[in-house]
């Protein structure tokens, strides 16, 4: 190895190409990169049409939505009690002080 030009010195840096560390970096820029623009490209596409008939509320089927109002207003009248409101508001509770 004497004749090849380059002296191997025991604590000499090897080129910045030799590290694995700088193609991890590389790489995961690239996958970044790369996914970013397929995700521009999915979101530049025309959407697909919704398949009628297939979620359970239609519109003017307020049957189907009747649990989840019941729950909504369950769970509003308990966290008002809770925070010391009464569960109706007061008619008054809007109108200005003479």
């Amino acid at each position: 190895m004497a004749g090849d030009g380059i002296s191997q010195t025991p604590g000499a840096a090897a080129p910045w190409w030799k590290s694995g560390y700088v193609w991890l970096i590389v790489a995961l820029t690239l996958a970044a990169l790369a996914g970013g623009l397929f995700t521009v490209y999915l979101a530049m596409q025309a959407p697909p049409e919704p398949v009628p008939g297939t979620s359970g509320a239609r519109l003017g089927d307020n049957a189907a939505l009747e649990p989840a109002l019941q729950a909504r207003n369950r769970t509003s009248i308990r966290n008002g009690e809770a925070m010391g409101r009464s569960a109706a508001p007061r008619p008054d509770a809007g109108a200005p002080q003479d």
